[in-house]
């Protein structure tokens, strides 16, 4: 690959992991203010939707880390 391709690779996972953490946080904070409206069972939803963005926010980053590496070994070459 070009270092162009893998930087924008780079860029592109940490920006899909600043946006997956920053709605996970949104519904989070959703799902631990008290409100009457909310059931248990939407709470738990809720949490579970938290979870999995915090999942896929950790691959995301895991992905712009080894580009990071590959960028750095196509540099050193």
């Amino acid at each position: 690959m070009h270092k162009k391709k893998v930087k924008s690779l780079m860029d592109d996972y940490k920006q899909f992991a600043f946006t997956l953490l920053s709605v996970s946080t949104f519904i989070y904070i959703g799902s631990v203010i008290p409100n009457q409206g909310l059931g248990t069972g939407q709470k738990t939803v809720m949490m579970l939707a938290t979870c999995a963005l915090l999942a896929g926010a950790f691959f995301c980053v895991k992905c712009s880390l080894k580009y990071k590496k590959q960028l750095d070994e196509m540099e050193e070459s």
